[in-house]
């Protein structure tokens, strides 16, 4: 897959033809300066894709440490208390 490039200047120069080739492409566009990678582009479409895998994620993460902080707390309840380090360990 190639990668498209442009410069800054590029960009700014050519904004409306930018955001249609992204439109049309549905692929990311890298902004460089001097050279070097800046930004990445993309569509809103794939941005809010991005966002509610994130957000999916971050409440499965979110519902284990619940899980463990529960099963933790009722080791302790039952005499097998540990310190709270062990809910950072994976």
């Amino acid at each position: 897959m190639a990668v498209t490039e442009l410069s800054t200047s590029e960009v700014r120069a050519r904004m409306a033809s930018v955001l249609a080739r992204l439109r049309r492409t549905k692929k990311p566009i890298y902004i460089t300066r001097r050279g070097k990678a800046e930004a990445v582009l993309i569509s809103v479409e794939r941005y809010n894709a991005l966002m509610d895998l994130l957000d999916d994620r971050e409440d499965e993460h979110d519902a284990a440490l619940g899980s463990r902080l529960q099963e933790e707390r009722q080791a302790y309840d039952n005499g097998a208390g540990r310190g709270f380090g062990i809910l950072t360990r994976r």
